[in-house]
């Protein structure tokens, strides 16, 4: 199987500017493939073009034949279809149909005889297949007869990956599966893609898990491609060194462009004054002689045109420099203790017991899966919601930052500078530091909210709680709707965040920089407490 893409280009019809262009790299058997960029530089499109669905502007691709099929994994919000049904749909359509028959409330003629078409087509075989898969996938028997729409994003994720691999695909994409999983459930993928006998391409914002599963990575940023070989830390590795050797070239072709513009100088100076003798003198000698000085001046003009140019090609991108440190009150002692709470879901205990003390300037990490509690101990924390038993005590003087996993911000039309500066009083601009700090910077900050992403909106709901310095920050999975590097953005500024911080998040190396101490929930009573972040990868 091989996929070859050369020198893609690719625009929407109502686009004036490429998306992209001069993209190329190859797929094959041995592919391992981590797609990343910022929002809306076009990995989605690249998925398209890869299968097929979009055709690029410019470029070819090159399939081997027969054609590889192609499974594509991407986030849906599911259908009334039971599982099973659409396990089987992916396996085998008649079947399927036959299944569903055989499963609905139709005549006792329509039922006998879709059962014996499922039987005659090996249908028990493959149903014995699509439990077994499904069960390996993490989907109980329990789940095989709800409809889809009905299972959580996490469990349709892993249902689509059965269905793909059910299918026998030459070439699995998956369109960022990280999305909404835990740090469990993110490991238990990172595993089953490392096991795959099959090539796949992955595009993801979490940097871990791109270390986990990618032998390439390729980047799609300003509307060009970058293909580097290994994980993502070996990725930002070789960037650095790239752009180390760009900034010396750099520096030595701005000095030697420098030199020759003063020689040039001379030159040109020294050729006048011969061109004044040369006119008083009846000698050919001062003519010759300024013919030559003018030849040489000429001479250095084009080296220095290509001096220009190769320091121009190797300028690099000189990142603005942010100082300003996210500041928390310098509020010091306990701010929230803990004492054996207990909390449940229906008939499910989330914790027992769990005590803890929250002092001023300490860095929290709460960790766990899906549905065990995490948002509800924030709460509790902070006061909007009671535990079942236990006490939690709460400074009535802790001034405290809340932010939610979705942010509904009834400020569509308000510029993000004036919702800081309104939230406090900071001036123009001190808000603008804190925002560009934070990523919004430049005209971003002088947009309305609504023209604002999702992701870009949290952090200057998140520059409006800092702007007002509070004891303690407390933020419900931060990562969510952010780039890779917007969360490396909010990484440094949270490491650096004065106050007391709480923070849920999914993504390991987050947890590692900003965390100091670690609360762990298990979603069947139990929790630990560590004060190292340990995933279980050595």
């Amino acid at each position: 199987m091989q996929i070859t893409c050369t020198n893609l280009a690719f625009s929407y019809p109502e686009q004036v500017k490429l998306l992209f262009e001069g993209v190329t790299f190859a797929v094959s058997d041995a592919s391992r493939l981590g797609i990343i960029g910022p929002n809306g530089s076009g990995k989605s499109t690249l998925l398209g073009l890869l299968t097929g669905k979009l055709q690029p502007t410019s470029g070819t691709i090159s399939r081997s034949r027969p054609a590889p099929r192609i499974a594509l994994i991407e986030m849906d919000t599911g259908d009334r279809r039971l599982v099973m049904t659409s396990a089987l749909a992916a396996r085998n359509p008649l079947l399927a149909t036959a299944w569903s028959i055989m499963q609905s409330d139709s005549d006792a003629d329509s039922t006998t005889e879709a059962a014996a078409e499922f039987g005659a087509q090996g249908g028990y075989a493959v149903l014995a297949e699509i439990q077994r898969t499904l069960a390996g996938a993490g989907l109980p028997e329990e789940l095989w007869g709800h409809m889809v729409a009905s299972l959580s994003v996490g469990e349709r994720l892993w249902l689509r990956v059965a269905e793909a691999l059910l299918a026998s695909p030459d070439l699995l994409i998956l369109d960022e599966p990280t999305s909404h999983l835990d740090i469990e459930k993110r490991a238990q993928l990172a595993t089953m893609l490392q096991e795959l006998d099959r090539p796949y391409v992955v595009v993801s914002h979490d940097r871990h898990f791109l270390d986990l599963v990618g032998t390439e990575v390729l980047e799609l940023t300003h509307g060009r491609a970058r293909l580097c070989a290994g994980g993502y830390t070996t990725y930002m590795a070789t960037v650095k060194a790239e752009r180390e050797h760009d900034r010396d070239i750099y520096a030595v072709q701005t000095r030697k462009v420098k030199q020759l513009k003063r020689a040039i100088g001379m030159v040109k100076e020294q050729a006048s004054s011969i061109e004044v003798l040369a006119y008083r003198s009846s000698s050919g000698f001062f003519s010759h002689k300024a013919a030559r000085m003018e030849k040489r001046a000429k001479a250095m003009c084009t080296q220095l045109e290509r001096s220009l140019a190769e320091a121009t090609t190797a300028k690099p991108f000189i990142e603005k420099k942010r100082n300003y440190v996210l500041e928390g009150s310098p509020r010091g002692g306990t701010l929230i203790s803990l004492v054996r709470i207990t909390a449940s879901a229906g008939e499910r205990i989330l914790f027992r017991d769990l005590s803890l003390t929250i002092r001023g300037g300490e860095h929290w990490c709460l960790l766990g899966p899906n549905g065990a509690g995490k948002s509800t101990l924030l709460q509790m924390m902070i006061g909007q919601q009671r535990p079942d038993a236990g006490k939690v005590m709460l400074s009535p003087s802790v001034k405290v930052g809340f932010v939610p996993q979705q942010i509904m911000l009834d400020h569509g039309e308000d510029l993000p500078i004036d919702l800081v500066r309104q939230a406090s009083r900071v001036g123009n601009e001190e808000a603008r530091i804190l925002l560009g700090t934070l990523g919004i910077e430049d005209d971003q900050v002088f947009q309305p909210l609504a023209l604002l992403s999702a992701g870009q909106q949290k952090r200057v709901f998140i520059a409006r709680l800092v702007a007002c310095r509070p004891d303690l920050l407390v933020i419900d999975e931060l990562e969510g709707n952010l780039t890779i590097d917007a969360v490396m953005l909010l990484e440094q500024a949270l490491s650096q965040f004065t106050g007391a911080l709480v923070m849920v998040t999914h993504d390991t190396a987050l947890a590692r920089a900003v965390g100091q101490q670690f609360i762990s929930l298990d979603g069947i009573g139990g929790w630990s407490q560590e004060n190292r972040f340990d995933d279980g990868e050595s």
